[in-house]
């Protein structure tokens, strides 16, 4: 199944509580803040659930079945769409704050000028780790201006076998890329809907699209703001 995020105790009780209309002024309040981020289905392990009091063995058995059995929430979050861990307050990747965060309601991360960018590194990371195939839009990354962001940025792939897709990517690029992991393929990119777009692009997958709204190379300069916007690629 393709899970979107997972939450720490707190909250998943917060939720099932909700779930069974038994919420107290507590987590009423709790549960107000989850909904603002939460986006189904979530994962969650047959230890997890027991640990807030859930009972139910037809979806212990589920979980099973699926390996979901021992696993705290901070391992449960890799294996989820977003790589995300709902939290009641903490901030420290991979956990998300519910009463206020950097990453808002629609996954979008906003980092301003002088914010570090330590997060948006290793969410990215994240998101990366089990790709097969990656789409970067940028026509700016490999510009003169551009070009020193181009090794700390690859430095967030995954050293695999990975396909890169690019638009008319110079040939001195192509070869500076292979050279970082001899196990990546670079390819032009042949999707028209990224043709003539303004935003940078990050398409994982088909599957999962990253928006960039202020360029590649502000990911690691932080003289200016930098915005994430991670969605589910429509089809």
């Amino acid at each position: 199944m393709d899970y979107t995020l997972a939450m720490e105790d707190e909250l998943l009780k917060a939720f099932h509580d909700f779930k069974r209309g038994a919420l107290s002024e507590t987590s009423t309040a709790i549960i107000q803040n989850l909904l603002r981020l939460y986006h189904p289905p979530h994962i969650t392990s047959v230890e997890q659930l027991k640990a807030i009091g859930v009972d139910d063995n037809i979806l212990f058995q589920q979980l099973a079945s699926q390996g979901l059995v021992t696993q705290t929430p901070q391992e449960l979050a890799p294996r989820t769409r977003y790589k995300l861990l709902l939290s009641g307050n903490q901030t420290h990747y991979p956990a998300t704050a519910v009463s206020g965060d950097s990453i808002n309601s629609e996954f979008v991360m906003t980092l301003k000028p002088g914010e570090a960018r330590a997060k948006a590194h290793e969410w990215l990371t994240a998101l990366l780790a089990d790709a097969k195939t990656v789409t970067v839009i940028d026509p700016y990354l490999f510009s003169p201006s551009g070009r020193k962001s181009v090794t700390p940025f690859f430095q967030l792939f995954p050293r695999k076998a990975l396909t890169l897709f690019f638009n008319k990517l110079p040939q001195d690029a192509a070869s500076s890329i292979k050279q970082i992991c001899a196990e990546w393929k670079v390819k032009e990119n042949t999707d028209p809907r990224y043709a003539n777009v303004h935003d940078r692009y990050l398409l994982i997958d088909n599957s999962v699209e990253i928006v960039i709204t202020s360029g590649i190379d502000y990911l690691f300069d932080t003289s200016k703001e930098c915005t994430l916007l991670v969605r589910q690629k429509k089809a």
